[in-house]
Formats: C-alpha cells, structure tokens, sequence
C-alpha cells in the first residue's frame, strides 16, 4: 500500500522534534485562527491528532472531519484527543469523503507532497469539488524546494526515508500552487519559516 503510515505512527512525532522542533507545529498552526467560529471544516492526513486540540483552542465550535489513511494514526488521533464528540473520523483517502458533503475550509498540511503529479491534480480536483464556493478557505502547509543545497539535501533524506518506511508515492516535492491556481484559487495569506524551506498559504475561491 502507498503512503502507508502505520510502520512510523508511535515515532513520528518524536522523529519531527528532534529534526525540526516545534517548527512544523508552528507552521501548520499559523492560520488556525483565521478559521470562522462554525465553519465546517475538512482536514486531510492529519496525522497523530495533535492538530486537533489546537484548532479548537482557537475557540473553534464548528464540525471537523477529519481524515487519515493510516489506521494507527487515527487511533492515536483518537487517543489524543479532547473534542471528539464534534469530530468524524475517516479512516481512508479523499474518495471516501460523504458524497453529500461540503466544507467550509480544507487543511492539508503536509498532505500533498505525498503524491505523484498525477495523483496530485486529481486529489487536488477532488478536494476542491469539496470546498462550498464564495469563500471557502483551503491551508496548506509544506515543504518548498527554495534551491539551496542544504534544503536540497534535506528533502533528499526525507523523500529516501519515507520511500524505505511508507512506500511514499512521490519521487520529488511538487510544487501544488499552479495547480490551485488553475482550479480558481486566490492565495490571501502566506507565511514562511527555516528560510523559506517550510510555509503556510491560505487560499480563497472567492471571486
């Protein structure tokens, strides 16, 4: 199975720590607060969980879905925690999303880099028909390729390890911002940090 989590789950926030600190935490907690009070929201590959408690620590009352391919992950997430009665968990991918379903924001954060190009424009189309229109938000957090040969090598590392662990379906971090461009989103916010190796955009399809 690509993209399979479940060999690194118990480790894998402790081996983020130890490699970038409470960076990638902060990163994908920038624009939490910027989520409407009772807005319905949608977040993809959530990982452990922790995520979760701090989105609504921000005063967050709305509806999460949150979904994740990996089976102990979402056990952890589970675990973790503390708002599960406002909380759908979905173990699986975008296409087992509720048909009958739209979001008011979608949070992939460290979510698209798994993905080849091709799967990547079509996840990328399938979430979007998620988003309700007018003002829907869409955050991604992730990696960049800024060209610098320490980032270079870095990311090398990563996408070797995560090909060993998870069967990682990317062979080169992708650039998802044309993409997005494409299916009508406006970047509103962006939010860079490590020297630009690390951001967060928020995204509109307002018009």
């Amino acid at each position: 199975m690509k993209n399979n989590f479940n060999l690194i789950a118990p480790v894998y926030d402790g081996l983020v720590k130890v490699i970038f600190g409470s960076k990638l935490k902060q990163i994908q907690a920038q624009f939490l607060p910027l989520i409407p009070e009772n807005a319905g929201v949608l977040i993809m590959g959530g990982g452990t969980g922790w995520i979760i408690n701090e989105l609504f620590n921000t005063g967050f009352k709305g509806r999460l879905t949150y979904v994740e391919a990996s089976e102990k992950m979402i056990f952890l997430s589970k675990r973790n925690c503390e708002f599960s009665d406002s909380i759908d968990f979905i173990h699986g991918e975008e296409s087992d999303l509720p048909v009958d379903r739209k979001y008011d924001v979608i949070i992939t954060n460290f979510f698209l880099d798994v993905f080849s190009k091709t799967r990547l424009d079509q996840v990328i189309t399938i979430l979007s028909e998620k988003l309700n229109e007018g003002g829907g938000l869409w955050i991604c957090s992730d990696f960049y390729d800024t060209g610098k040969t320490s980032h270079r090598f870095l990311l090398w590392l990563m996408l070797s390890f995560f090909r060993i662990t998870t069967q990682l379906e990317s062979k080169q971090l992708i650039d998802f911002h044309p993409k997005l461009e494409k299916e009508g989103y406006l970047r509103k916010q962006h939010f860079q940090m490590m020297n630009g190796l690390v951001f967060s955009s928020i995204y509109t399809n307002a018009r």
